[in-house]
């Protein structure tokens, strides 16, 4: 996992309201499993990252 780029390139202004509401649902979601993974709590980890997951596939309101 070489060139991980953390933060987008792309201004906020540019994307969709809608777009950039989903970014920072999937942050918090991110913020929480990396929360659980820091604690020890994998299994909870596993759980709050399958749905995020399933908040990024669902399709966008646009």
């Amino acid at each position: 996992m070489q060139n991980v780029r953390l933060n987008s390139t792309i201004s906020k202004s540019w994307m969709p309201e809608n777009r950039t509401k989903k970014l920072a649902v999937l942050l918090e979601w991110c913020k929480i499993v990396h929360g659980c993974i820091e604690s020890g709590q994998i299994e909870d980890a596993k759980i709050f990252l399958e749905q995020a997951i399933h908040e990024a596939e669902m399709p966008s309101q646009e």
